[in-house]
């Protein structure tokens, strides 16, 4: 009975060593200690330069329904206004989110009143 349990534990740790083994060669792994990642401080103050997306790989064509803020999250839309005697006369519908680039159409007084009805 003792040389069993010596048995079974001796494949235990044979096959655990093999998925072991297995498990690195087939991925990375790293460690990592939090004085090695940089992080994103929230209250940094952006250029308006920056309110732009790098890219539009990840932008979609949201048009149709009015909304405030983005399916990312983001809540600062790029739009074309028209000015007179220095207050907003005129705004088009077709907005572009700041950080991801998708479109997506602007809210206006009426779609308000609409959603309290």
């Amino acid at each position: 009975m003792k040389w069993l349990s010596r048995l079974s534990a001796l494949l235990f740790g044979l096959i655990t060593l093999g998925m072991a083994r297995d498990l690195l060669e087939k991925n990375r792994i790293l460690v990592v200690s939090g004085n090695d990642v940089e992080f994103d401080d929230e209250d940094e103050e952006l250029d308006i330069k920056d309110l732009r997306p790098l890219n539009y790989n990840n932008a979609m064509d949201l048009r149709g329904t009015p909304t405030h803020e983005c399916v990312c999250g983001c809540n600062i839309w790029n739009v074309k206004v028209i000015f007179s005697e220095y207050q907003i006369a005129t705004y088009f519908l077709d907005m572009e989110c700041a950080n991801c680039g998708s479109l997506a159409t602007a809210p206006t007084p009426v779609d308000i009143e609409g959603m309290e009805n």
